[in-house]
């Protein structure tokens, strides 16, 4: 019975133990934002994930350093609108088109050419 005891102790300890150091392993996991303030650890994030080959693929902290890569690559402000040039500016704009009068119903039941 002492064994078992002691046997059921050791195995608690060690579940509490690597619960312990998992949690740990995760609150020590660098965030988007920390990721892109330091520049060498985003670099030693990235070289990480491509030295995982495929597994990187579902790797949660892999997936953090993309997504820093991709905001510090493409950036957060304003998306780029062009402005259409005016190609001969001394033309005035075209007026805005109206009603066509040949799409216009005839007034009457006269024919058209009648």
């Amino acid at each position: 019975m002492k064994t078992r005891t002691l046997v059921a102790a050791v195995a608690a300890a060690a579940v509490v133990t690597a619960g312990s150091i998992a949690l740990l392993a995760r609150a020590a996991d660098p965030t988007v934002e920390q990721l892109l303030a330091d520049h060498a650890l985003l670099r030693r994030e990235l070289d990480r994930c491509r030295d995982l080959g495929m597994k990187a693929v579902d790797d949660p902290r892999c997936k953090v350093a993309d997504e820093a890569e991709r905001r510090r690559f493409f950036g957060g402000g304003v998306k780029y609108t062009p402005i259409t040039p005016q190609v001969f500016p001394n033309t005035p704009a075209p007026a805005a088109p109206g009603p066509d009068p040949k799409a216009a119903p005839q007034s009457g039941g006269a024919p058209p050419h009648g």
